[in-house]
């Protein structure tokens, strides 16, 4: 027994660390169910496409793409795009996302040059990455927007001297909230039917396997299990929501914001889908061994440019629904931590350098947000000093990545002493 509870313990250290502090922040930040229900919503909605953007990266073994703050800024400059032409609602947002992805598209194509250029060091190639599109973005709209380069004259957004844009923009009406405000419903309804369509999903991919593949009912049921496990565990927290009296409550008051789930469903889809076909087959082979995709004949840099092309398109996506779900843009630091915090909440998930999956986005997403917004709570029950708490999750966001990274190098270190 204890063969088998210790290299568990060891695998999963980080999560079981965070969830042992996340019970301990929560009981001491003496917050209501209901809020902290209603924060944990808000916020695994708002960051979960960000985290989900750096699935294909870890895949094709580039590890953890810090580069995902190329595709917040081209996202960013859509939304100061439609801003200024004062296009908004639903049409105007599809036009933001179709202008964050062209953009996304070549900077995804120019952190791709870049990473087959620094194989083996794909990490720190996009932290550098990052930093120098820091740069020239405030370059850009600080320097030449308002010049005869840039002629942007609107005082909603350039500054009182008429260059540069202002530190924040407020988005207008029609964006603000856009997707959030489309479609909601009640926490414990959301349950309910998320398991009902999950359940019948997998049931209609399982029978579509069987019936018209002509697969293998063994082979049907591995490809439709995460359905099913998924509809399994929404069932199980419709029960647990429906039988204690607090969650009940705190679920019924619980607004979700249905349109921004699907959204966040068909990133998942999609995900998944590219797994299925060559290019996801493509993908991982390049992941497992360099060389041996070589050997087959996969053209391994166009293979990892395309995957760091659709990291930084999802990236683009998830930072138009961080951004009209907040209501405003902070113009030169939105997309700046965008990757420091994408990937900690990956890795507290139980993702490592080399393996990441969907189930582990939103365990992260969930254990890193909960613990993100109770610390200072609790620091200001503990000591008075809400400051306190806003220091140690700062310091949290580095450490987890600097654990992950150090348990990666003993384990690697490990399988070659054995």
């Amino acid at each position: 027994m204890t063969k088998k509870i210790t290299p568990f313990v060891r695998k999963n250290i980080v999560t079981l660390l965070f969830i042992i502090l996340c019970i301990f922040t929560t009981i001491t930040s003496r917050q209501s169910s209901s809020f902290i229900l209603q924060e944990l919503v808000s916020r695994i909605c708002r960051n979960a496409v960000l985290i989900l953007s750096l699935l294909m990266p870890v895949l094709c073994g580039m590890g953890l793409n810090f580069s995902i703050v190329l595709g917040a800024a081209a996202g960013q400059i859509a939304l100061i795009l439609i801003t200024y032409w004062n296009i908004g609602g639903l049409p105007g947002m599809g036009l933001c996302i179709l202008m964050a992805s062209v953009i996304s598209v070549l900077f995804g194509i120019f952190a791709g040059f870049i990473f087959n250029r620094t194989v083996g060091q794909e990490m720190i190639t996009g932290m550098i990455v990052g930093y120098f599109a820091k740069g020239v973005f405030d370059l850009i709209f600080l320097i030449l927007v308002g010049t005869w380069m840039i002629p942007i004259s609107d005082p909603r957004l350039v500054l009182a001297g008429g260059v540069g844009l202002k530190n924040t923009i407020d988005l207008n009406e029609n964006v603000k909230y856009v997707f959030d405000r489309v479609w909601q419903m009640s926490f414990m309804d959301c349950l309910l039917y998320g398991a009902i369509v999950t359940a019948v999903f997998a049931l209609l991919q399982a029978a579509f396997y069987l019936l018209y593949r002509r697969q293998d009912r063994k082979s049907a049921l591995r490809i439709c299990l995460p359905g099913l496990v998924t509809a399994g565990t929404l069932t199980a927290a419709t029960l647990l929501f429906g039988c204690v009296p607090a969650l009940n409550q705190a679920a019924a008051y619980t607004k979700v914001p249905v349109f921004t789930l699907v959204i966040i469903a068909a990133v998942c889809m999609l995900n998944a889908f590219l797994c299925r076909t060559k290019l996801g087959q493509d993908i991982r082979t390049c992941g497992q061994n360099m060389q041996v995709a070589t050997a087959a004949g996969i053209p391994v840099g166009r293979t990892r440019i395309i995957a760091t092309v659709i990291s930084t398109v999802i990236a683009s996506w998830g930072q138009i629904i961080f951004l009209q779900n907040m209501g405003l843009i902070n113009t030169y630091t939105s997309h700046e931590q965008v990757g420091t915090y994408a990937v900690a909440a990956l890795l507290v998930g139980g993702a490592s350098i080399k393996k990441a999956s969907i189930s582990q986005v939103f365990v992260g997403a969930l254990l890193f947000h909960l613990l993100f917004f109770t610390m200072p709570l609790a620091g200001n029950q503990l000591f008075h000093d809400s400051q306190i708490g806003e220091y140690f999750r700062v310091f949290i966001s580095y450490g987890v990545i600097a654990v992950a990274l150090a348990l990666h190098a003993w384990n690697q270190g490990t399988k070659k002493n054995r």
